[in-house]
């Protein structure tokens, strides 16, 4: 795991953790990051997270916000992308901790805009129903 803290004045500080996912260059993401009040109480932070990794990784960055940020709620999650090595952890995550909002992109909702961007011969319908 790769830790970053930075003081951003008195008591505002931030980490973000990287936590590891499979291994060698085919690895995912899996990053925790905690801003405010470090030394203070929950209520003066804020987590997020962005990807879950693999599961695993996913299970991995649920000991680390509970253990290492003393918590179960995470403020919001951010899946990038769809790949398993990124959003297959957050089943775990989205199960296993509460969280304020999870952001993600939704292709399905744009089958019709993006279908000339795959060679197969694919209706808007049937791309839709292929995310």
């Amino acid at each position: 795991m790769l830790e970053r803290s930075f003081i951003l004045g008195a008591v505002m500080a931030f980490e973000v953790d990287f936590l590891a996912v499979g291994e060698g260059e085919k690895s995912g993401d899996a990053i925790a990051v905690r801003w405010g009040n470090l030394a203070g109480q929950r209520s003066e932070q804020k987590v997020l997270i962005i990807d879950g990794g693999t599961l695993e990784a996913g299970r991995n960055l649920v000991n680390h916000v509970q253990n290492y940020y003393g918590t179960t709620y995470v403020d919001a999650i951010l899946c990038t992308h769809p790949d398993i090595d990124h959003a297959c952890g957050l089943k775990i995550v989205l199960e296993e901790l509460d969280f304020g909002f999870l952001l993600m992109h939704q292709p399905w909702s744009h089958a019709g805009e993006i279908l000339d961007l795959f060679k197969s011969p694919f209706t808007a319908t049937k791309l839709k129903e292929k995310f």
